[in-house]
């Protein structure tokens, strides 16, 4: 598609007046894109994000879409609307970047897909943490073959939320307003590294719980993994601990690596471990192993400014988005896995049967109602 605009994309923000909008400003600046409308179902700070950019104001975004026809829409909106509304700017003519979660469920997602590829449209997902050097050394070493055949993969994160912090907007640890809790506020981007650096499990069983917080949702999940592959692994992921971490390692047959508090680590072993425990003259031994050097690039960061010079990219010159469109559903995937296999007490086998999992969250949110 080519800019009304010289040099530009023309953007439309829906949802301008979400918290995340801080978190993209600095990108919505750059010299190649203009920011040519806004709406916000909140006229008054929608008015003000639209004094900002000196463009007009919408309250209803098909209303914006009708009138404007935007290059791009960026979706920011709560995630309850995320689908529909991405739907109605596909089918209008404009590419999707969408914040994360993509969607409350994975059907959702899917309609999404659909309706990128019916109109031969570009669908993102912001997940700029696949842009920290560290992530993209980690999946070089890992696409290499320098780690092996991985074997195990765990993966832990703590951020931790006081009441305040669910008290502070009702739709937050809710059935109805997010879909979930950990799941699908403060995990979707590590269940996206996860998926991203390993590939999609092929059978989860979870738990979810709420241990500290007085919510209808979930504080705090733990599942196992099991990849195609036969490769196993942890998930914990909690806003009720005080731990204030983030930690993955992943282990494979020639070697492993760590990434601990945004530092990568990785080792190789002189010998495969297959090879060795079957010819080891030794009972209890492991081989030798040595550090493996990493190269961290330096001209790009893990930040929103990342992802959209990317999207601009893909759609201006054809090149790959690195979560787009499937790509993209993984992390929500394995979120609504781990709360479905809670809630059913059995292992849930990927891809997760859609109609069942909305069957489950109608339940659940009929409950509170």
């Amino acid at each position: 598609m080519e800019s009304k605009q010289t040099n530009k994309l023309r953007y439309a923000i829906i949802g301008a007046g979400a918290g995340v909008l801080g978190m993209h400003r600095a990108a919505l600046q750059m010299p190649s894109i203009a920011v040519v409308a806004v709406s916000d179902v909140n006229a008054e700070i929608g008015q003000q994000r639209a004094e900002e950019w000196n463009c007009p104001f919408f309250a209803d975004h098909r209303q914006l879409l009708s009138e404007i026809k935007p290059d791009v829409a960026v979706i920011m909106t709560p995630h309850p609307y995320h689908a529909q509304i991405a739907i109605d700017c596909l089918r209008s003519g404009c590419h999707v970047l969408v914040e994360k979660p993509m969607a409350v469920h994975v059907g959702e997602a899917d309609a999404m897909v659909e309706a990128a590829e019916d109109s031969g449209l570009l669908l993102g997902v912001v997940f700029q943490h696949r842009f920290r050097p560290e992530i993209r050394a980690a999946r070089q070493l890992l696409q290499s073959g320098q780690i092996g055949r991985i074997q195990h993969v765990t993966m832990s994160a703590v951020w931790t939320r006081t009441a305040r912090y669910y008290q502070s907007a009702g739709w937050r640890g809710t059935w109805k307003g997010e879909g979930g809790g950990v799941l699908m506020n403060q995990a979707p981007h590590h269940l996206d590294l996860l998926c991203h650096l390993v590939g999609k499990p092929a059978r989860v069983f979870g738990w979810t719980r709420r241990f500290l917080h007085n919510i209808e949702t979930e504080d705090t999940v733990e599942a196992a993994l099991e990849w195609p592959d036969g490769a196993l692994g942890s998930l914990h992921i909690s806003t009720a601990e005080a731990d204030q971490s983030e930690y993955l390692k992943i282990v494979g047959t020639y070697g492993q690596l760590e990434i601990n508090g945004g530092q990568l680590s990785a080792r190789g072993l002189e010998a495969d471990i297959a090879d060795f425990v079957a010819t080891s003259p030794k009972a209890m031994a492991s081989p030798a192993s040595h550090e493996l050097p990493i190269t961290l690039s330096t001209d790009i960061a893990g930040n929103h400014a990342t992802v959209y010079r990317a999207f601009n990219e893909a759609i201006l010159n054809g090149t790959p988005f690195t979560s787009a469109g499937a790509e993209g559903i993984m992390a929500l995937e394995l979120a609504n896995a781990c709360i479905y296999s809670n809630y059913t007490h059995n292992a849930v086998d990927l891809p997760l049967d859609r109609q069942k999992y909305a069957a489950l969250l109608v339940d659940l949110i009929d409950k509170k109602a």
